[in-house]
């Protein structure tokens, strides 16, 4: 019995002897040749080498502090990596990741280290270029800031857009980001299109940060974005100063006449479109009624504004004050009214063929006077066409005063006839009163050598 299990034993020593020195040492040396076969032949057909990566790499920030932005962008940047080649031409930029790590870091402006970290364990990052960046941090600020309106297109001609009146709901925008962007932010414009418009526009608009030359500001926030915006459109109006004539109806009492007429203000300011107020040369009152007056007539009247036109005055009226004074002896004739100097190419067109003339002087002076002695002279010259109101040049034999001009005004109307011939001298004037015969040359000649006097409207008497 013992020596069956004496010869057990021993076969089973011989072969573990046998597996040991023999069949393991081979099978280790096998393993080994093995894996340094596999290793060559993963070196040549994968070898390790080292390559730049074309693609710039953004780069993140970490840990920025409360209260603090980034006031720019920071810089990317590019990493040489070492690896296995065909894992080198695996990667994509999506792989890496590049990051400054801004803990304990304050406002101002700093040189951080870069950390790049590539997915694919099998490769190492070598190089890093730059291996630092510049990070401005500045603190948080936001400011409020009104809308203003800024035209990409202009209304309908005739028409201009009210900017210093634009409506902007909600009033205020609030813009926040870092000091230094909030410093450049100069107004939040709202980029408007008001083509053809003729009355006010409100639109929804997107709103823009801007600085001092209308360059949009990066790196700021609106709150909100949009806003609803609304623009007055206002015709386009001219403005001028022009005289005031006072307007009188009416005839004093016989045996007096009017002395002199003032009126307050003397000039008005006129407004309304550039073409209607080229054609305005004075604004007249509305008509005082003298009718019948024996001593001086004082009235507020208000202004008779011709069509288009608005007088722009602090005070709706004017006052006139008319002086009446007694006659010694008067004589009443009706002067033919006569245009003097108009261009070859204008027609003329005056209210009245004639004006009633109340003169006064001696008895004899008076009785020698005849019609044809008294003319009441229209001097046109430089006059645009349009319509005028112009006051006549009376001319009297010597010895003889002018006390009363009816009407003291006349209205002209001139206008272009390019086709009809310049009216000879002596030709009619036609006028809504008829036809009025303009006095040949030698008579207008022999009429501008007696003494001439013009009735003043305002003035300080007769001259």
């Amino acid at each position: 019995m013992n020596a069956t299990r004496r010869r057990r034993a021993r076969r089973i020593i011989l072969a573990r002897r046998f597996f040991v020195r023999t069949l393991g040492v081979r099978f280790l040396v096998a393993l080994v040749l093995s894996a340094l076969v596999w290793v060559v032949w993963t070196l040549e057909q994968n070898p390790n080498i080292q390559d730049l990566i074309d693609d710039d790499i953004q780069v993140d920030d970490v840990n920025l502090g409360p209260s603090l932005v980034l006031a720019s962008q920071i810089q990317p940047v590019r990493v040489t990596v070492g690896g296995p080649r065909e894992n080198l031409r695996r990667l994509t930029v999506r792989d890496f990741s590049a990051r400054v790590n801004l803990a304990g870091i304050g406002s101002g402006v700093h040189q951080l280290p870069v950390e790049v970290a590539v997915a694919d364990a099998a490769m190492e990052v070598v190089r890093v270029t730059p291996e630092t960046v510049t990070v401005q941090i500045d603190p948080f600020e936001i400011r409020a800031f009104e809308v203003t309106a800024r035209l990409e297109s202009a209304p309908a001609v005739g028409f201009s857009a009210d900017l210093n009146n634009v409506v902007s709901s909600p009033a205020s925008i609030q813009v926040s980001g870092g000091a230094s962007d909030i410093e450049e932010v100069a107004s939040v414009v709202a980029n408007l299109s008001l083509e053809g418009a003729t009355s006010d526009v409100s639109t929804q608009a997107l709103l823009l940060p801007t600085d001092r030359s209308g360059n949009e500001v990066q790196n700021v926030r609106l709150d909100p974005q949009t806003a609803q915006v609304r623009v007055p459109i206002t015709r386009i109006t001219s403005r001028k100063r022009v005289p005031v004539l006072a307007e009188l109806t009416g005839s004093v009492a016989p045996g007096f006449f009017v002395r002199d007429i003032g009126v307050v203000p003397t000039t008005v300011e006129i407004s309304g479109q550039p073409e209607d107020i080229e054609r305005i040369s004075a604004v007249s009152t509305v008509p005082l009624d003298i009718d019948g007056a024996r001593g001086d007539v004082e009235g507020n009247v208000g202004f008779d504004s011709p069509v288009g036109v608005r007088v722009v005055s602090d005070e709706p009226t004017a006052v006139i004050v008319v002086v009446v004074e007694p006659l010694a002896d008067t004589s009443t004739i009706l002067a033919a009214v006569v245009v003097i100097n108009a261009e070859p190419n204008l027609i003329v067109a005056v209210s009245q063929p004639s004006v009633q003339v109340v003169v006064g002087g001696s008895v004899e002076a008076l009785e020698a006077l005849r019609a044809g002695d008294v003319v009441a002279e229209l001097d046109i010259a430089n006059l645009s066409p349009g319509r005028h109101q112009l006051r006549p040049v009376i001319t009297v034999p010597p010895g003889i005063e002018i006390t009363q001009v009816t009407p003291p005004v006349l209205a002209v109307e001139l206008q272009l006839d390019t086709s009809v011939a310049p009216a000879p001298q002596g030709q009619a004037l036609i006028g809504p009163g008829g036809a009025v015969a303009t006095p040949p040359r030698k008579v207008i000649n022999q009429v501008r050598s007696r003494r001439t006097l013009r009735w003043l409207s305002g003035g300080a008497g007769f001259g």
